[in-house]
């Protein structure tokens, strides 16, 4: 019953970011451009259908990620953009678009870059991959990354910095298929190997001993998962900048919905209805001013966080 809610959930607001904007379109509209086809109707088929696309993947790719890292370091408060991960691609993007370089490829060589350098701070002789030292040392490798982007953005010119302003934030306004392509292809390959992993990453919550009891080679598994969500997230960002709050909240959100129990597939999803809704409080507040969605990732995403802390406080789980 809940799985079917949540698609109907996600459905409508996939329709609904197809139908606002500064033209808005009533069912009967939005039904004759669905069926008119991309020849006939550009507002719909080149502009809102690759933005609303986009807008799922990137979501479902952070959701998915965010899951990911929370349960492998089995703390809810572990995620790509709190240890590190997205402040690296955040640099690595930046400091590509002042270059002239490609943005993608400098964001995602900024967070491969990045996890590379907190996974080596944080290996243990004794324990491998510590995740209390990975967890500290990220924060630190981010507080470290957000200062350098700092100094990157005082030092462009007021034209770049701008734009580079604009693109952290988190924006979706210049979406189009070959974006969508890139989302949809890191999506499905990050979900390839993730997703099998699910039952692993249920083992691993009880604690490493017991793991291994179950016969995890966690020394192996637990770095392989970690990169590979790094590599997600930093794909992501890379594509439209950093959407805040949205792989911190969606694991948690998922548990929420599913019994406490680590559901990847859910974490996506509530990743894809953050960013799908931000999206469209965009356009329903701002729908001539262009503002960033992740703008309002931070607007729905900071209360919800702060809804699930205090319920875990008063439960004395954290």
């Amino acid at each position: 019953m809940k799985t079917a809610l949540g698609i109907a959930a996600l459905f409508g607001l996939f329709m609904l970011a197809l139908s606002a904007g500064r033209l808005w379109l009533s069912p009967d509209q939005l039904l004759v451009s669905l069926r008119a086809g991309p020849e006939e109707d550009v507002l719909l088929w080149h502009l809102r259908m690759p933005r609303a696309l986009a807008g799922l993947f990137i979501g479902a790719g952070l959701g998915l990620a965010g899951a990911v890292f929370q349960s492998l370091l089995r703390n809810s408060l572990a995620s790509p953009d709190i240890i590190g991960v997205s402040q690296g691609a955040a640099l690595g993007g930046v400091a590509a678009q002042l270059a002239g370089v490609v943005t993608m490829l400098g964001a995602l060589s900024g967070g491969v870059l990045a996890t590379a350098l907190i996974f080596a701070l944080s290996l243990s002789r004794r324990a491998g991959l510590d995740p209390r030292r990975l967890i500290l040392y990220g924060i630190g490798v981010g507080i470290t990354c957000s200062a350098a982007l700092s100094i990157l953005l005082i030092r462009a010119g007021d034209a770049a910095a701008g734009q580079a302003m604009a693109w952290l934030a988190g924006s979706l306004n210049a979406m189009g298929w070959q974006e969508v392509q890139i989302a949809a292809l890191s999506l499905a390959v990050g979900a390839l190997v993730l997703l099998p992993a699910s039952h692993s990453l249920d083992r691993l919550e009880f604690g490493d001993d017991p793991a291994r009891g179950w016969g995890l080679a966690i020394h192996r598994l637990r770095p392989l998962l970690l990169l590979s969500a790094a590599l997600l997230a930093s794909a992501m960002v890379a594509l439209a900048g950093t959407f805040s709050f949205v792989a911190f909240v969606s694991g948690p959100l998922a548990r929420k919905m599913g019994r406490g129990q680590v559901n990847l597939v859910a974490a996506a999803a509530c990743g894809a209805g953050l960013v799908t809704l931000a999206d469209i409080a965009t356009r329903i507040f701002a729908p001539s001013a262009l503002m960033p969605a992740g703008i309002y990732t931070s607007l729905i995403g900071a209360p919800l966080l702060v809804l699930i802390l205090h319920q875990k406080v008063t439960r004395d789980q954290i």
